[in-house]
């Protein structure tokens, strides 16, 4: 199996994503703004400062793309060192007010004038999630890449980046502390201070070697946060004591890692794992409604239907790559074909599970019905997969009480990109989401907190510092949505050590730094009032 992380892929914008979709930072949410409960990180301020060279006219707009390009590409250094910061873009984080500007010739290596720049120095602050087997302490030093890297991506790679990478991309695979690029950095260092000793006033000059560098050495600050109290899902709302609902409707899509009709895919295999795990734990659950309408354990091998065949057999033959029927054996054209009958059944389609439950707070005793409303296929690539998976997410943000996305994050230029969005989109009610991508922290919660229309009150998102690897994914989405409904009032802390997961070589526990944002002002209290959820 490969051990595929979950990383972003370029693909064709529509003009109305044309629009850079980032996290507002941490001052941008409506309830939280540090504080948030994660078992993997631990919350610190992070504070550096560096600077930037740009043209002696750059207006303030300018200068912010080139800052905030820069800060873009501290995700790839920092997540070498199990950090994750929320602002992804420096959207809320930069004033102009606060930036130094510094006129310096540039001299070249015979020293004559060879025009000039402008330096702009200026300080960034933002909330971090920090590993917590890997917490540095007070300090952090790290490097971040300098100038336009996306135009010069070449001159990074291959020494800088964990894989070879477009350049839109570059930014996430950079890698500064592997040894080729470790040795650059010192080689580029050595020669910016040769040649800065050689300046006949350091002050108003800089070297032509300085102008041209590629990567600047930061050293960060870590301030300690206060520990976010322990907070649960407002689960009597969730279960919608004090409304007429009578229904919890949960939605949860599985994108595609690299190809629909790979029926080796991670996507295709995630997404049973997901159906296999939740029948595990709740064996009333099933299949309802399929849209458009399908049998889906209805195969044919040489003509012949095969019988008995169930939902754990299509999992084992996906997941497993075991348990096939006689009539495969162990021929492989046999088995491709089979597995190509799963995603015929399974793919790019609405499948319903449900079950009937009983729930009870306190005096109230609620008959509902759990309804899970699953979808694995397509949901970028292309302009009409992507306007698809819009629609179907709109769809779950309305009517939905949980959303669940586990895939590609796509990093500004997929379906879930926020901007997409807008706060009409959403019920005035309480609802909780999770997005289980790569770097989720510091692209899709606070967002959506703030665009939700009662804001934290309402949402609470939960979302990855780190990347995630596909393998497992299905299971850890399944792990969360069956924690959420199974009667046990777990804490958000609880429902986030659940999502543990084996990483692609075995090793159990593995989570990508999990964290949830918006539960600060919950005040559900199970040791006061619990609610009880019995399966019919």
């Amino acid at each position: 199996m490969r051990r595929t992380r979950c990383t972003p892929v370029l693909t064709l914008l529509l003009p109305a994503l044309l629009a850079s979709a980032c996290s507002s930072g941490p001052d941008a949410t409506s309830g939280d703004t540090g504080d948030l409960t994660s078992v993997g990180g631990v919350v610190r301020q992070l504070d550096w400062d560096a600077f930037v060279y740009v043209a002696p006219d750059a207006d303030d707009a300018s200068i912010a793309r080139t800052i905030a390009r820069q800060i873009k590409s501290a995700l790839g250094a920092l997540r070498e060192r199990g950090v994750g910061i929320a602002d992804r873009e420096a959207q809320s984080n930069l004033d102009p007010a606060g930036w130094q500007r510094d006129r310096l010739t540039i001299i070249d290596a015979t020293g004559a004038p060879a025009g000039s720049l402008t330096r702009v120095r200026y300080h960034y602050r933002d909330t971090a999630l920090v590993d917590r087997r890997r917490d540095p302490g007070a300090a952090l030093a790290f490097t971040l890449m300098f100038g336009d890297y996306v135009a010069r991506s070449a001159d990074y790679q291959p020494a800088c980046v964990d894989e070879a990478t477009e350049a839109d991309s570059l930014w996430y695979h950079f890698s500064p502390a592997q040894a080729a690029c470790a040795t650059r950095i010192a080689t580029e260092t050595r020669s910016l201070n040769d040649a800065l000793a050689r300046l006949a006033d350091p002050t108003g000059q800089v070297s032509a070697v300085d102008a041209a560098r590629r990567f600047l050495p930061v050293r960060a600050k870590l301030t300690v946060q206060a520990d976010a109290p322990t907070r649960f899902p407002e689960y009597d709302r969730l279960w919608g004591f004090g409304s007429d609902r009578s229904k919890v409707v949960m939605y949860a899509f599985i994108g595609v890692d690299h190809d629909l009709r790979d029926s080796h895919d991670l996507g295709a295999i995630e997404y049973q794992r997901l159906l296999r795990t939740l029948r595990a734990r709740f064996p009333r659950l099933a299949v309802t409604e399929t849209r458009p309408q399908a049998w889906l354990l209805d195969f044919w091998i040489d003509g012949r239907k095969l019988d008995g065949v169930t939902f754990d057999d299509v999992s084992r033959w996906m997941i497993d790559g075991a348990g096939y029927p006689a009539a495969v054996g162990s021929d492989p054209a046999k088995i491709e074909a089979l597995r190509q009958q799963v995603i015929d059944r399974f793919a790019e389609r609405w499948i319903t599970l449900s079950m009937p439950v009983t729930v009870t707070l306190g005096a109230e005793t609620r008959r509902m019905t759990v309804e899970l409303r699953t979808y694995w296929g397509l949901e970028d690539g292309d302009p009409t997969s992507r306007q698809h998976a819009q629609w179907r997410y709109l769809e779950a943000f309305w009517h939905g009480d949980v959303f669940a996305y586990a895939g590609h994050s796509h990093f500004g230029h997929g379906p879930l990109e926020p901007t997409a969005y807008r706060r009409e989109n959403f019920p005035e009610r309480y609802q909780v989401m999770l997005v289980n991508s790569c770097l989720s922290y510091n692209y899709y919660d606070l967002d959506f907190i703030r665009m939700h229309p009662n804001g934290s009150r309402d949402l609470e998102v939960v979302m990855n510092a780190l990347p995630a690897y596909w393998s497992g994914m299905g299971e850890s989405t399944a792990l969360y949505l069956s924690g959420l409904i199974d009667g046990t009032n777990k804490s958000w802390a609880q429902l986030l050590d659940g999502m543990k997961v084996k990483d692609p070589w075995g090793r159990a526990g593995y989570e990508p730094m999990r964290g949830v944002n918006g539960e600060l002002d919950n005040v559900y209290d199970p040791v006061r009032l619990a609610v009880t959820v019995r399966v019919e």
